[in-house]
């Protein structure tokens, strides 16, 4: 449990978040994260030279990654520091806000900026070297595409995960149709009252088409309408599966970021000293091979005993759900009540760009918890190699 460990109200941001090949294909992550970062500042009235450290979360090689981490840095305003790159697949937000929290807690950093994107969008397509190959003629890995189709440690994919699960715990096709149109109707939430809920937090973004033209990004694209006529015509994936092309997230590109400081710091950069908001906990774990959509409930597990507290003490819950069954199972299996989970929206809506994927869901709890006047919120989900992770948040 961490004992100092703080973020300043409105002390975070996301991007709108963009379908794949839509708005935000072109643009490269690391720069795009670094401008979306200087308005940040600019609105706050924040100088980048306050940060004696970053910590980068990025899953997908964008040009010069190498460099990624001081380049952000430079690019943000503040060349005299950098930090650790952080590439956890679909944690890497929660394991990022971890590392922070971690250098905060024993005094090796003072104010942090976590920042965390990705760009799924015209990913890496890489030629290994192959000297033993018929004529040394190379591998060829689509750094996305095989990603979601083969996972080394499961002997399957993602989706082969989601079939595991369902068939271990008898979940039926309208068990998850029901949960995906929930999902959505709580994602239109956020765009109530002209997206009032995401204008709390979500920062429009430039996307130059040249150098005279430019377009302004602000609102998340690609976000499939959902019915439950329209759900139940949907074709199953496979004859042994009930999950349909509805059931599952989309990728996506798009940034978020978050300071991390001890609790008097955040207070002088807290847009509103009567809110406090702190990182309580953290969980990771591992499940059997190949049912990585039960991952979440181990690590949520662990880290509401780390917080020292109970699924009954919970105000919020907010879940990376790539498949509409990990909702499912975490709700079975943890006992959440509907009406705290997922309120505002979840990734299985919105998209998942990966990297900053649990950063926005951590900066919807936080707001959730402020309009509701503070408690404890707890933020988890999936990632690769059938592995969760989860945070605990306390508003007061």
């Amino acid at each position: 449990m961490f004992k100092n460990v703080y973020v300043p109200y409105k002390g975070y941001w996301s991007s709108p978040f963009c379908r794949w090949q839509e708005s935000l294909q072109t643009q490269h992550a690391v720069q795009l994260a670094a401008a979306t970062a200087k308005r940040f500042f600019e609105l706050r009235g924040i100088t980048p030279d306050i940060f004696d450290s970053i910590v980068f979360g990025a899953t997908i090689p964008q040009k010069m990654w190498f460099y990624d981490a001081p380049w952000f840095a430079t690019l943000m305003g503040n060349p005299n520091i950098s930090g650790p790159r952080v590439a956890q697949a679909c944690a890497t937000s929660t394991v990022s806000i971890n590392v922070a929290a971690s250098s905060v807690e024993v005094g090796n950093s003072s104010n942090v900026l976590v920042a965390t994107c990705d760009r799924s969008s015209n990913c890496p397509n890489i030629l290994w070297p192959n000297p033993s190959g018929l004529g040394g003629k190379p591998d060829f890995e689509s750094w996305m595409i095989d990603g979601f189709n083969f996972e080394p440690t499961g002997d399957t994919g993602p989706l082969g995960t989601a079939n595991n699960v369902v068939k271990e715990h008898g979940i039926t096709r309208q068990e998850s149709d029901a949960l995906v149109l929930d999902r959505y109707n709580k994602y239109l939430m956020s765009t109530a009252d002209d997206r009032k809920f995401q204008k709390r937090y979500m920062i429009p973004v430039e996307v130059w088409l040249s150098k005279k033209k430019s377009i302004l990004v602000e609102a998340d694209e690609g976000i499939t309408p959902c019915t439950a006529e329209g759900l139940a015509a949907l074709k199953t994936m496979g004859p042994d599966s009930i999950m349909t092309v509805g059931a599952q997230t989309h990728a996506a590109d798009g940034n978020a970021g978050m300071i991390v400081t001890a609790k008097d710091r955040a207070a002088s950069l807290s847009a509103d000293k009567g809110v406090t908001i702190q990182i309580l906990s953290y969980g990771f774990a591992r499940t059997k091979k190949a049912h990585m959509p039960d991952a979440p409930v181990p690590a949520s597990k662990q880290a509401l005993e780390r917080a020292g507290i109970k699924v009954s003490d919970l105000k919020a819950v907010k879940t990376h759900n790539p498949f509409s069954v990990n909702d499912i199972i975490m709700r079975k299996q943890m006992g959440i009540d509907d009406k705290i989970f997922n309120n505002y929206g979840s990734s299985l809506i919105f998209g998942h760009p990966q990297g900053p994927t649990v950063m926005r869901l951590s900066i919807e709890l936080v707001e959730e918890l402020v309009l509701k006047g503070g408690g404890y919120g707890l933020v988890a989900g999936c990632a690769a190699g059938d592995s969760g992770a989860a945070l605990v948040f306390k508003v007061n």
